[in-house]
């Protein structure tokens, strides 16, 4: 039987993140992947720093974020190359402009001389994405330790799409979608 032991104050902030209007929570059991999807619509600032984009300061018209884990056998949450960002490369209205070429070709081997490269490595995106989920979708610093990510490689970037790593304790948020129940002491076992 799984047992984890996590702070109440914490379980009560996950709660509240997952309760959040722009946030969806999806445990699939037969699969054993948890998905955290959360509904942007906005703009999420780049500050010029990524080493594929040419210093390009925008605001990107980002749609959500996809963020997934699989439970392994070992107890493992593996979310390796499993989160994206999906987002307006179209460069209208001042966002940001993928600029392919060659529909066929990936976005980080062909881009045109307009394009403004890619998002990938942009540290003012990432940090801009987190700062608006603290401040759009209840979601707290303390919980940075049960969910966070960063860029997967390279070459898995692609047009209108940030790829991400993600490192999530998915027993945590299945404890907070209550399909753990507290038995005390902040133990948490995996409901019937």
């Amino acid at each position: 039987m799984t047992k984890n032991n996590y702070n109440a104050k914490h379980i009560e902030l996950g709660k509240k993140f997952l309760a959040n209007k722009f946030v969806n929570a999806d445990w699939d059991n037969d699969d054993g992947r948890l998905t955290i999807s959360i509904n942007v619509e906005d703009r999420i600032w780049t500050d010029g720093s990524s080493i594929w984009s040419k210093g390009v300061v925008k605001g990107v018209k980002v749609g959500g974020i996809v963020l997934n884990a699989h439970k392994m056998e070992d107890g493992y949450w593996d979310g390796g190359l499993l989160g994206n960002v999906d987002y307006d490369g179209s460069g209208k209205d001042g966002t940001w402009y993928d600029g392919v070429d060659d529909e066929s070709a990936l976005i980080n081997r062909n881009t045109s001389a307009e394009s403004d490269g890619l998002i990938y490595t942009d540290r003012g995106f990432d940090d801009n994405l987190i700062a608006h989920l603290k401040n759009k979708c209840d979601f707290d610093e303390a919980l940075e330790q049960y969910l966070s990510w960063d860029y997967s490689e390279q070459g898995m970037q692609d047009y209108e799409t940030v790829n991400l790593d993600v490192d999530m304790d998915g027993d945590f948020w299945l404890a907070c979608m209550g399909e753990y129940k507290h038995v005390g002491n902040n133990v948490y076992e995996l409901s019937a």
